[in-house]
């Protein structure tokens, strides 16, 4: 358990001379629905509560749409997207969220969504209706049309603000980093949503794009005066692992437990050979929980939902994320990802 950990001498705090990220699309919520956050207490507000993160691989919806070019995930495509499999889909991603334990998340980071029209079909199925989700979501200048999102449970948070911090690249575009300011018990958390470019094109070519999100996220961190109510919970896909340049270098955060900086909780405390994603046989933690040092006290883990109903057994390299899609041909799993839940005492 993280909170019995024998602290470390504090590392640095990060870098405050970074240059200030491109913000995009700011948001000040006005929501006469939107529940407002209980009353100021210095009590820890999330006490026995889950956070969850999912990549949850392509959930698109049915219609074409030309800005983006989705036509492999419409009902006439050799894929055969129609509504009875996004149904499916969006059924499964329930019924993995609620495997995260007894109580539903009370917050819910996603990330491979096409629209905010899908997440709010996500937090509208029956299995997760209880927890009254409200959604956070920009459509991102990615040019396969995929963004994040966030899911918040209104009966815990108020939204006092969100953005989309934009990742400037010369020659490529990619999603943005989605940030909620989220009000609960006298506390507040920043809340950051991840996709950082993927490894597609190989590591030397995709390595700076990463190294950028990182830049621009680090950047943002650094303005936030953080103390005993004041709290980051960054969370994503990162497409790096957690000793990776982009996260130990770039964004500054560290595999050891510490009340200072940001620690990266997927390089601690972690079971063997696991991880939120599988390729040839090797786990590794691409999806990670990364959080401002002095949450560590409240934390009592954070891993992935290493569940067998998500896995399945492949012939070569056991057990493996239990797909939607493999090699193009329709599975009509969960998604090519585990999600990763962090835990608070």
């Amino acid at each position: 358990m993280l909170n019995r950990m024998i602290l470390f001498h504090a590392l640095l705090l990060l870098g405050c001379g970074s240059a200030q990220p491109e913000v995009v699309r700011v948001e000040r919520i006005v929501d006469e629905t939107t529940t407002e956050a209980p009353p100021s207490s210095k009590a820890f507000p999330l006490s026995g509560q889950n956070v969850l993160f999912y990549n949850v691989e392509n959930l698109f919806d049915t219609e074409y749409d030309a800005a983006i070019n989705d036509r492999d995930f419409t009902p006439g495509s050799e894929q055969q997207w129609t509504p009875e499999r996004l149904n499916t889909k969006l059924e499964h991603l329930a019924k993995a969220i609620g495997f995260a334990g007894q109580e539903l998340p009370v917050l819910i980071g996603v990330c491979e969504v096409e629209n905010k029209a899908v997440v709010e079909r996500l937090a509208n199925e029956t299995k997760l209706k209880s927890a009254h989700y409200q959604v956070v979501h920009y459509d991102s200048p990615d040019e396969r049309g995929i963004d994040v999102g966030l899911l918040f449970d209104t009966d815990i948070f108020a939204l006092e603000r969100s953005e989309a911090l934009n990742v400037p690249l010369n020659d490529d575009r990619t999603r943005d980093i989605l940030h909620a300011e989220l009000a609960a018990g006298g506390h507040v958390f920043h809340v950051f949503v991840n996709h950082w470019p993927s490894r597609r094109e190989g590591s030397e070519k995709s390595e700076p794009k990463r190294m950028a999100a990182a830049q621009v996220l680090k950047s943002a961190v650094a303005q936030i005066a953080v103390d005993a109510t004041t709290h980051v919970i960054i969370m994503g896909d990162f497409n790096d692992t957690p000793n990776d340049r982009s996260i130990q270098e770039g964004l500054g955060a560290q595999c050891v437990t510490t009340t200072t900086g940001l620690v990266d909780l997927m390089c601690v405390d972690q079971p063997e050979g696991h991880g939120s994603h599988q390729y040839n046989g090797h786990w590794d933690y691409l999806d990670q929980f990364i959080i401002s040092g002095e949450l560590t006290t409240q934390v009592k883990e954070a891993k992935a939902l290493w569940d067998d109903r998500l896995l399945f057994k492949h012939p070569k390299y056991g057990p493996s994320p239990d797909k939607t899609y493999s090699g193009g041909r329709y599975k009509g799993g969960y998604s090519d990802h585990l999600p990763i839940v962090l835990r608070f005492n």
